[in-house]
């Protein structure tokens, strides 16, 4: 099974419910409501290539996967959903847009990935590795696309 990484895109007023706790999270993210992206297993090391670091890094490019403020933190859920504002996807998605499937693999470094244990791959030096994280990428990078010419907020979380 693993740990699934999502970004599910809100309206500003549906987060802003969310924040105030006049909505149920769980609702929403298990409902049909929000467009949700499925990162299956990419999410950390789609990370890495965006920072160089398997938890660290800064700016907009850090928000894209690791950001957010916390949503239902001190709840004893197994599952912490983080969230951006609009202005933060907004960020985020600029940020992306310079960045290209290219540039991306410039960061691969297997074998510093597998030192400091980037999730999902137990070798990263094995063939289809690198390919298997930028096929994620783009449709990541879509995502936040549209979610910022919508003025939409983003959830991110890992089931």
């Amino acid at each position: 099974m693993g740990m699934i990484g999502h970004l599910k895109r809100i309206p500003e007023q549906r987060l802003s419910s969310l924040i105030h706790g006049g909505e149920d999270l769980y609702a929403y993210i298990h409902g049909e409501e929000g467009e949700e992206l499925d990162l299956d297993k990419s999410w950390q090391g789609l990370h890495y290539l965006l920072c160089g670091d398997p938890y660290g890094g800064e700016g907009p490019l850090f928000d894209a996967l690791m950001g957010g403020r916390p949503l239902n933190e001190g709840e004893e859920e197994d599952m912490i959903v983080r969230y951006l504002t609009p202005d933060q996807v907004r960020d985020v998605a600029e940020a992306l847009e310079s960045i290209e499937r290219k540039d991306l693999a410039r960061g691969f470094e297997p074998d510093d990935m597998n030192e400091s244990g980037v999730y999902p791959a137990p070798d990263w030096n094995e063939e289809g590795e690198l390919d298997y994280l930028l096929d994620y990428y783009e449709p990541m990078r879509n995502h936040y696309r549209s979610a910022a010419e919508a003025g939409e907020g983003m959830l991110i979380y890992v089931t």
